[in-house]
Order: C-alpha cells, then sequence, then structure tokens
C-alpha cells in the first residue's frame, strides 16, 4: 500500500516535454510538464523517476525554449540515476518555413559516469509538414562538445589516459507529432549526433510516445525511449531503453 501510494504522488508531481518548439508555435508561452514513475518494493526494490518540462515562447522575430529533463533511480538502496539534461534555444524568425538558432545542452548521467557535458553551436530547422492535426520538422546542429568522465579507461582503448573528451559534432533530427480521431496524439523523435574528427564516436536516440487527453490539460502519456553511445567507459552497456507511463499536463 505504501508503494501505491508513494507512486501515484510521484506520478502527480513529475514533468516531460519536447526539445525545439513545436506545431503549437505562436507569440504566447507555452508550458508542458510531465510526470512518469514506478516503485517497487520486497523481493526487488527498485524506484525509477523520469520528469521533463518545457517552456517554449516565439513570434515573427525571435523564439527561445527550453526543455529540462530529471532522472531518478535506487535498485536494492543504491543510487543508480541522478541524471540531468537541459536543451536550450534561441531562434531567430522560427515561425518561418527555414529558420536558425544556437542550441546550448547541458548534461549529467549517473549510469554512464559522466560527470558533466556540454554542448553549444548553431542549426537551422526545416519545418516540413505543418498543419493543425500534423507536424513534422527536420534540423541539423553543429556544436563543440566537451563530456568530462569519472574514469579514464574506455571500450575503445584510443581514448585511454584522459578524463575530458571533446570534439566538434554534427546533429541530424527528425521530430513528429500527429493527433487522430482529435484524440489521441503521437509524437516521435530522433536524432544523430556524429563527431566529424572519428567516425566510431557517434551517438543516438530515439523516443515515441502517445497521449491520450483525459481533461483539456492533463493526459495519459506511455512513451518508449532508447539511446545508444558507442563511446563508454570499460564495463558500460552503451544503450539504454525506457519504457514509461505517467501524466502530462500542459497549458495548450
Amino acid at each position: 500500500m505504501k508503494s501505491i501510494f508513494t507512486t501515484a504522488l510521484f506520478l502527480i508531481a513529475w514533468g516531460n516535454l519536447f526539445a525545439q518548439l513545436n506545431e503549437s508555435d505562436s507569440i504566447r508561452w507555452q508550458v508542458k510538464f510531465n510526470a512518469t514513475a514506478s516503485v517497487l518494493d520486497g523481493n526487488v526494490a527498485r524506484t525509477l523517476l523520469l520528469t521533463r518540462i518545457e517552456v517554449a515562447h516565439a513570434n515573427e522575430r525571435w523564439g527561445i525554449s527550453t526543455r529540462n529533463d530529471y532522472q531518478y533511480g535506487r535498485t536494492f538502496y543504491n543510487l543508480t540515476e541522478n541524471d540531468v539534461i537541459s536543451y536550450n534555444f534561441i531562434y531567430i524568425k522560427p515561425l518561418a518555413r527555414v529558420y536558425p538558432y544556437v542550441m546550448g545542452l547541458v548534461e549529467t548521467n549517473l549510469r554512464r559516469r559522466i560527470d558533466f557535458r556540454y554542448q553549444v553551436g548553431p542549426g537551422v530547422s526545416w519545418n516540413v509538414v505543418r498543419k493543425k492535426t500534423s507536424f513534422v520538422k527536420l534540423s541539423v546542429t553543429g556544436t563543440y562538445e566537451n563530456t568530462q568522465y569519472n574514469g579514464s579507461v574506455f571500450d575503445d582503448e584510443q581514448y585511454n589516459g584522459s578524463t575530458v573528451l571533446d570534439t566538434w559534432r554534427l546533429t541530424g533530427r527528425i521530430f513528429g507529432k500527429h493527433r487522430l480521431l482529435d484524440k489521441v496524439r503521437i509524437s516521435y523523435e530522433f536524432w544523430w549526433q556524429q563527431s566529424l574528427s572519428d567516425r566510431v564516436n557517434y551517438r543516438f536516440h530515439t523516443e515515441e510516445a502517445v497521449e491520450l487527453p483525459v481533461t483539456k490539460h492533463i493526459a495519459f502519456r506511455t512513451a518508449v525511449r532508447y539511446s545508444y553511445e558507442n563511446i563508454e567507459l570499460v564495463g558500460l552497456k552503451p544503450y539504454d531503453l525506457f519504457w514509461t507511463y505517467g501524466l502530462t499536463i500542459t497549458n495548450f
């Protein structure tokens, strides 16, 4: 009973968002908050909390958006996740079909023993489809990346001996969102980040989600998230897979 009550509290208090502006781009502020969580106790003790919050604003001349994810987890009462990733964008003429932007990213990841990572650089987005019930966007970003690891022995021996790796990356991304039967909302995102100096230094991420509205501003959400990072410290797996469910709260 205690675990059920705890889970309910986490579901109410937990949040989600989508990087960059979405199909609702307008002059008003947009806020989206989503929460997913699971709690097990007894023979297996496992707590996992996933949260995102998005704030976005756009007009004819400029726009901004920020997406902030937090993930917390324990297995048998040992801390396994305490991770933050923050995507931040400044746009120029974001309501145009094609528009430029500058991205700044900050990340920590306990599972992958990443103490701190940042990326910064310019990009361009193309609104391929922009309709009331369907939206598809493509974007390309060039960034400088610096990653501080908690370790210096990697699966790829060429990186051994240093706890800090830096590189220039090129990122391709596709994002889509569709509404079916005036109720069901489907979204998907895929991006690939490739180092420009080493072909084996790449990572990719994909996420697919379905939202079923409960009220005008609250929806049930389930999502599958998969990420892969080819450069890892020895002893770590290169991928993470999450299937989550929870609630979404939004003001639009």
